[in-house]
């Protein structure tokens, strides 16, 4: 029994050591590509983004914003896969890099969390990021920082000398803050820019505005990108002195309500809140975002305060363990935050379709309650400039409605549902109207050959452009609202159309068989064509039938003349072809006399006592010529 007992206790130690080895769904661990216990270089970032890229493909996403004024990539990085955007930067300031490190290592951290369906301070980061994207710039300040760094080597010889001036005669650059044309990036945002103070009058390590705001390429490039972002929140990490920057001149709401998520990010990072005086010193990043976009804008100066030099990487735990939640806590607001804009957005978008649909609703007198006769079927120009109207307040409610989450457009896309209703029936009466102008151009030009009197080929394209306009036009009026104008539309245009093309149908008919016989003829088959004279007799005679109304089928007597001479002249040919030929006449005594004697028989010498009897001369017998014979044709 021991033994037993003995061997089932270590195959459940086996399992445990097993399961301890295996990865679960939430506590997996991950690679991190991230090292922030090291000097955080621009060389180590494009590393780090592309390798971030490539192991998170579906999460990370890449792009380069601008250039630095010395050329150097000025990258941003997005994570999530939601509407609501927070944008997150860092080294705005060059000996600030630090904040690179806590940008890069909160994209490593979240894209892994997010993979094992892990938390970090309590948020869960798959839901969150399933609902928000967070925009990070993680090196605003690519020359700056690679200067504070690395020193005048990396740089042109040609510009030692500029940069040792604004550093003022130094060669140690460990307290550059500037970028690297000695412009203070954090001064350059057109927010309070002309009441900044204390700012050097020429390029400087710190501190210099710069000549006009956002001129340097890599402001330009952080306002061209937030515009195209649109963020909900931004926060622009800082160092040094652990404290939080919130307020730059926000109306009494916005103040309000960017207190509280101040307090609330002061309470996770321990960091106090700076509550300006009356005239802050403006230019910042957060100052402009803050006063421009009208949203929560915040800087957060990570670590303990340290005098004009960068932070020691032993401060990076403590920075990292105030910070790691502070964005997700940002994720979280900003869909709210979305979601409220787009519920006031949608708002003011419904009430703007409710006064364009009742405007759309006017169309219908034109397409319809007014239309009582026939000479209401136009289109006037208050009808096609109402149309136009509505046909572009459909196109801008769409556009709108594009930009808003489904769950507030059911009304907005019934109110646009609406009036495309009543736009697709003015179409359809305006078309008709259009089509119906053709197919009386088009009856008018058969009737106009019908009247120049020449009977040819031409009836058939005549008819058929008429017949082909019918029946386009019946597809028309099958488009129109209500039966009642639909009727109208079919007395104005189809029964006069239908009228000229019977009334001229058997006229096409003859042409053709005309045609027919002509070519017969030519061939010789006259019997062939002796027997279609039967034909076209019947159709001489439907003819004949038909325009007794002849209020609605009128005759064109030069057209019917012109048929009869062509009739005429083909009878003729044929009556001549089919005529038996004469039979020879008999020879004359004349001719008789000029054969040869041999022919002749001898004469017998009269008896004396006999007289000869009356020399009868023979009569020719009777022969019929053409002109006596009865040659005539049935007609």
């Amino acid at each position: 029994m021991k033994g037993i007992r003995l061997r089932y206790g270590l195959f459940i130690l086996s399992i445990i050591v097993i399961m301890a080895f295996l990865p679960t769904g939430g506590n997996a661990a991950a690679k991190s590509f991230v090292d922030p216990t090291k000097k955080y270089t621009y060389t180590q970032l494009g590393k780090d983004i592309k390798e971030l890229q490539q192991q998170y493909p579906d999460l990370v996403k890449v792009k380069t914003i601008g250039k630095s004024e010395y050329g150097r990539n000025i990258y941003a990085v997005s994570l999530g896969k939601g509407s609501a955007k927070v944008f997150i930067n860092g080294s705005h300031h060059a000996r600030e890099w630090m904040t690179t490190s806590l940008n890069m290592e909160l994209i490593d951290q979240y894209a892994a969390a997010y993979k094992g369906n892990k938390k970090i301070g309590g948020y869960n980061v798959r839901s969150l990021l399933n609902s928000s994207t967070l925009w990070f710039v993680p090196m605003v300040n690519p020359d700056g920082v690679t200067l504070q760094q690395q020193g005048l080597n990396a740089f042109p010889k040609s510009t030692h000398s500029s940069l040792i001036k604004m550093n003022k005669g130094s060669k140690n650059f460990k307290r550059w803050k500037a970028n690297a044309k000695g412009i203070d990036l954090n001064r350059q945002y057109n927010a309070g820019w002309s009441a900044i103070k204390n700012s050097p009058k020429s390029p400087s390590y710190k501190n210099y505005k710069g000549k006009t705001p956002e001129s340097a390429k890599e402001v330009k490039a952080i306002i061209s990108f937030v515009n195209q972002i649109n963020p909900e929140m931004a926060i622009a990490y800082h160092s040094s002195g652990e404290v939080l920057y919130w307020n730059y001149k926000q109306s009494a709401a916005n103040k309000k309500r960017d207190l509280i998520y101040a307090k609330k990010i002061g309470s996770m990072t321990g960091y106090s809140l700076v509550y300006p005086g009356p005239n802050p010193s403006g230019g910042g990043f957060t100052d402009w975002f803050i006063s421009k976009k009208k949203k929560p804008g915040f800087t957060p100066e990570i670590g303990k305060y340290v005098v004009e030099t960068e932070l020691p990487l032993s401060a990076f735990s403590r920075v990292w363990s105030q910070n790691k939640a502070v964005s997700l806590y940002a994720a979280q607001e900003s869909i709210k935050l979305k979601d409220a804009r787009d519920k006031k957005a949608a708002d003011a978008v419904k009430k703007d379709s409710t006064a364009k649909k009742k405007n759309a609703a006017k169309l219908k007198s034109y397409y319809a309650t007014n239309i009582k006769k026939t000479a209401d079927l136009k289109i006037t120009s208050a009808h096609q400039k109402l149309y136009n109207t509505v046909t572009k307040d459909i196109a801008a409610l769409e556009k709108k409605v594009k930009s808003l989450p489904s769950k507030y457009t059911k009304g907005i896309k019934a109110d646009i549902n609406d009036m495309k209703t009543h736009q697709k029936r003015s179409l359809a009466f305006q078309n008709a109207v259009k089509e119906g102008a053709i197919l009386q151009k088009n009856q008018t030009a058969m009737i106009n050959y019908m009247k120049a009197g020449k009977a040819d080929t031409n009836i058939n394209s005549k008819y058929n452009t008429l017949n082909k306009s019918i029946t386009t036009m019946e597809k028309k009026i099958g488009a129109v609202y209500t039966a009642e104008v639909r009727s109208l539309f079919k007395t104005k245009y189809i029964t006069p159309a239908v009228n000229t093309r019977m009334n001229n149908q058997y006229e096409k008919d003859r042409v053709n068989l005309l045609i027919v016989m002509e070519k017969q003829v030519k061939e010789k088959k006259y019997e062939e064509a002796k027997k279609n004279l039967d034909s076209l007799k019947v159709m001489e005679d439907k003819s004949k039938k038909l325009k007794a109304d002849s209020k609605r089928y009128p005759t064109y007597k030069t057209y019917e003349a012109s048929l009869n001479t062509w009739k005429q002249k083909l009878i003729k040919q044929i009556e001549a072809a089919l005529s038996p030929a004469p039979e020879p006449a008999p020879e004359t005594e004349k001719e008789l006399e000029a054969e040869p004697e041999l022919l002749k028989e001898p004469a017998e010498e009269p008896l004396a006592a006999e007289t000869a009897e009356p020399n009868q001369a023979e009569e020719n017998p009777a022969v019929e010529t053409p002109a006596e014979m009865d040659t005539s044709i049935t007609q």
